[in-house]
């Protein structure tokens, strides 16, 4: 009894692995499983056929031959391999490439965006807030965009972070830009037409230069709003068009103007 007991349970053991062995044969090579649409979301940066051919997917190609031996490719049917060579376009931050039964493929991307610009010998680096570089450009960038100085950094690579000895210096100078921005959105007084640059001292001490006259020297982890609104009130009605000098805050202490 107990013989014929094993030998059934062997028996069903082989028919499922059997049955289980033709069943992936038939997702493998079943002809209605062949990709015929690859649709693109969130790309403003990069046109969909560039996206689709960084991709490697190939119209016509079997879907269920994409997946990675991974649980999260095989149980939300995500092609991981064409995301990985996805993410090396410079301004793609992450991206999701499923497979949707029964022959199309949906790819969706997060882009970076660029905050500032860095200027390494004669090329101008372009990158987001967490240092990453977007855009290696020959040419200083358009004036959206703003020049921070003061990062020390190793090397670059175009789509990699930078390797600075410290970064978060690098998100301290987007802050300090997009405080000035939010500043003139509520004053007709625009002091972002005329920063020059921010330089990032270190982590308690920053300079701005407006209209290539006046040096800000400030603490930007203390009160960064009062300061840019401050700062603005005094470029724009205290100090003359033709005065240069620097403009000092410390502390608790009204800021202090030394002229040149």
């Amino acid at each position: 009894m107990k013989k014929r007991r094993g030998v059934k349970r062997r028996l069903i053991v082989l028919l499922f692995m059997v049955g289980l062995t033709v069943i992936l044969l038939f997702l493998l090579f079943a002809p209605i499983f062949n990709i015929r649409e690859i649709e693109v979301y969130g790309s403003s940066k990069y046109p969909d056929d560039v996206i689709r051919e960084a991709s490697g997917i190939i119209i016509g190609e079997n879907g269920f031959r994409q997946l990675s031996l991974k649980p999260e490719s095989i149980l939300d049917l995500r092609l991981l391999d064409s995301e990985e060579r996805i993410k090396r376009l410079s301004y793609v931050k992450s991206c999701t490439v499923r497979l949707h039964l029964p022959d199309r493929v949906s790819i969706a991307i997060t882009e970076r965006e660029p905050a500032a610009y860095l200027v390494y010998f004669d090329n101008y680096l372009v990158v987001d807030e967490q240092g990453y570089v977007l855009e290696v450009q020959n040419e200083r960038p358009d004036g959206l965009l703003k020049e921070i100085r003061g990062i020390d950094f190793i090397k670059y690579s175009l789509g990699g972070q930078l390797e600075a000895s410290d970064v978060s210096l690098i998100r301290t100078g987007v802050t300090i830009i997009n405080t000035i921005r939010i500043s003139d959105e509520y004053s007709n007084l625009k002091l972002f037409d005329v920063l020059d640059w921010v330089d990032m001292v270190d982590r308690n001490t920053a300079m701005i230069s407006l209209d290539k006259r006046i040096i800000v020297r400030f603490d930007p982890q203390d009160k960064l709003q009062y300061t840019i609104d401050f700062t603005k009130e005094i470029f724009f009605k205290k100090i003359s068009s033709k005065e240069t000098g620097r403009l000092e805050f410390s502390g608790d202490h009204y800021p202090s103007f030394i002229p040149d």
